[in-house]
């Protein structure tokens, strides 16, 4: 029994070594780490609830030297929110730090990758995951317990986010994965070629445009993956959550790969 647990070590030492050599080693894109934090003020339903991403976006870049630190404190800077904003004629405060706009280059620490490595295996046996690359985040899609009458009730009235996508191309193609922390609501995801379509899907004003090939979009999921190709250089994710959350702070994460 003892040489069993034995050579079972032996093999996760010898899986996390492999995934470590190829993210640290032969990895030729960059990664990009970043988080948006939203707080509803009153006259939301889901008030005083708070909304966070976190988005890893991974994609080919050419030039991958990392930004030494009084750039990317200038470039953050530059791009840091901490400001209210109204939608629906519901006020929320929305806070952006640290985004330096695909400028910079995240690498992730050894031990923390160990770990990471092992859950996204358990997960992959058991069915959550798709791929079994730790370095693939693809959640398999399950709609959320909410109802679609409800569901589609209260989307249009609820929080939509526009994330972009890194890239140094003119079109590219991209796999995408998504999952909220609360099943009882659900989001709704479409891939849409600039940020001027979150205006237009607040507004409702029937100017709302998003990509319809393959799996460019997906409708009151809790996890959701995709694949959507030939999208722009400004395009992005656009992810609306209904105002019915529950929970005092709902996560939403979020990957981008570039093909």
């Amino acid at each position: 029994m003892r040489l069993l647990y034995v050579g079972i070590l032996v093999l996760i030492a010898i899986i996390i070594a492999y995934y470590v050599i190829s993210a640290f080693i032969l990895q030729q894109q960059a990664i990009n780490k970043q988080s948006i934090y939203v707080h509803l003020q009153p006259g939301w339903e889901s008030y005083p609830g708070n909304i966070v991403y976190e988005i890893t976006n991974v994609w080919n870049r050419k030039d991958q030297v990392p930004l030494d630190s009084q750039t990317r404190i200038g470039l953050s800077k530059d791009a840091n929110v901490d400001k209210v904003y109204s939608v629906h004629g519901k006020e929320y405060i929305l806070v952006h730090h640290g985004n330096t706009n695909c400028h910079d280059v995240w690498e992730p620490h050894y031990a923390r990758f160990g770990a990471d490595t092992v859950r996204h295996h358990i997960e992959y046996v058991t069915g959550v995951q798709k791929s079994p690359d730790p370095n693939i985040n693809m959640y398999r899609p399950i709609p959320s317990k909410q109802s679609a009458a409800e569901h589609d009730s209260k989307i249009r009235s609820g929080y939509s986010q526009f994330i972009p996508i890194c890239t140094q191309k003119d079109t590219s193609s991209f796999d995408y994965s998504l999952r909220i922390n609360d099943q009882s609501v659900g989001f709704d995801v479409y891939f849409v070629p600039s940020a001027q379509e979150q205006v237009n899907y607040d507004l409702d004003n029937g100017k709302f445009q998003h990509y319809v090939d393959g799996e460019c979009f997906g409708k009151n999921y809790a996890s959701f993956s995709g694949t959507c190709n030939n999208v722009g250089r400004q395009s992005g994710l656009l992810v609306a959550v209904p105002d019915t959350l529950n929970l005092p702070l709902t996560k939403i994460e979020i990957w981008l790969y570039e093909k």
